[in-house]
């Protein structure tokens, strides 16, 4: 059986170190400190949650997290069950119907594996999750003019593979929140890469 990068990165031991390996701490505390900004006693929904390694950033929330990878979920609930829920299901308005709003919701590097109409979903499925004054928060890939060979070069080599550009990711989400804050960030990692944070909300 022919090993990939791609296969690797299914097992959630390979998946946590090379996150560590390129920079995903840094970039998680960058994430939440600037972006998500949780209060204490928060509500927070993360969909396509992977191992959870988010929680480790994040102190006195109700965490919710939804991945359909059964072993992400598992090594997630191992490790940060007593403080987070996990659930190995994709998420739709019949689950979502079960909890109290969230005041944030987060999709971290998930619109990029989904096509315009599965994002557009994700959006709709994001903002009626919300309570009133809620915010929804994406980090991506993405195509920017006079990004690095390298990190381009990268992108293209994602699992992922609806990696846009800034207004294609615009597009999708403005559909569903009329309001949208954009961010392009070239050092999140410690590898060339280009990433989209949209803050989105109503």
């Amino acid at each position: 059986m022919e090993v990939t990068l791609r296969s690797v990165l299914g097992i959630p031991g390979a998946y946590n170190l090379f996150r560590y390996l390129i920079g995903g701490i840094q970039l998680n505390n960058r994430f939440v400190d600037l972006y998500m900004r949780p209060f204490s006693g928060a509500r927070i929904l993360d969909i396509g949650c992977g191992t959870g390694a988010i929680l480790t950033q994040l102190s006195n929330v109700d965490y919710v997290g939804f991945d359909t990878n059964h072993d992400y979920i598992a090594a997630a609930t191992h490790k940060h069950g007593a403080r987070g829920t996990f659930f190995c299901q994709s998420v739709t308005r019949a689950t979502l119907g079960e909890f109290p709003a969230f005041d944030i919701v987060i999709a971290i590097g998930l619109m990029h594996h989904l096509n315009d109409t599965d994002a557009a979903s994700l959006c709709e499925l994001a903002r009626s999750a919300l309570t009133e004054n809620g915010r929804f928060l994406t980090l991506d890939g993405c195509y920017v003019d006079g990004q690095s060979s390298v990190a381009r070069y990268l992108l293209s080599k994602d699992r992922g593979e609806h990696v846009r550009t800034k207004t294609e990711y615009e597009k999708i989400v403005r559909n569903g929140f009329p309001v949208v804050e954009t961010y392009i960030h070239h050092d999140l990692l410690r590898i060339p890469y280009t990433h989209i944070i949209m803050e989105c909300s109503c």
